[in-house]
């Protein structure tokens, strides 16, 4: 499938109404598998569901070909030490879906880099619109990384040794039985 996206950090604060009017949050660990394995393992858990997505991705910057399918959860237990060693980046994901655009706010965890907010499209001739319009926040809080490869999630990954005190004690829209999963299922990795 193509993917179409503009990526932005976000230095500035988000109020709850921003997050209120997301469609869903996710508590996420994504995996990258070393080279030559080209494959990302990505952990989803939202308030109904866990989720193991494996994606391939090819190309580079705005415009690159993405290949997803969904796994059995059961991979945890399988490639538990593989993904223990394996680098990784932990966020809370406010998704956004509209029309033809899919908005999302990622909140970094691991590593702590606050905000990076994306819109992405399938449909090559839609223009994606700018973030500070797609949200209706302060344009000056926003710099553009769609092109840059210090800011894809694969160059931001990092090993995890603990994952006490990964996540703060309180993530808005985050449900406590959410939250309990998401730790359940990281504990079969990380112990």
């Amino acid at each position: 499938m193509l993917e179409i996206e503009r990526k932005f950090l976000y230095s500035g604060s988000m109020n709850d109404s921003t997050f209120e009017k997301a469609e869903v949050c996710l508590l996420i660990i994504q995996w990258y598998l070393s080279p030559p394995d080209t494959r990302r393992l990505r952990l989803a858990v939202s308030p109904e569901s866990s989720r193991m997505i494996e994606t391939v991705k090819t190309g580079f910057g705005m415009v690159r070909e993405e290949s997803e399918r969904e796994i059995s959860i059961e991979i945890l237990h399988e490639m538990a030490y593989r993904l223990k060693c394996e680098k990784a980046v932990v966020k809370a994901r406010y998704v956004y879906p509209r029309k033809s655009f899919e908005g999302v706010i990622d909140r970094y965890f691991v590593p702590d880099i606050g905000f990076v907010v994306e819109i992405e499209t399938s449909q090559i001739q839609n223009v994606i619109p700018d973030p500070w319009v797609f949200w209706d926040l302060p344009a000056g809080y926003f710099m553009e990384v769609t092109e840059n490869p210090i800011y894809t999630a694969r160059s931001l990954a990092v090993k995890i040794s603990d994952t006490t005190g990964l996540l703060p004690s309180s993530i808005p829209l985050v449900e406590p039985f959410q939250r309990q999963e998401f730790e359940r299922s990281l504990s079969i990795v990380y112990g």
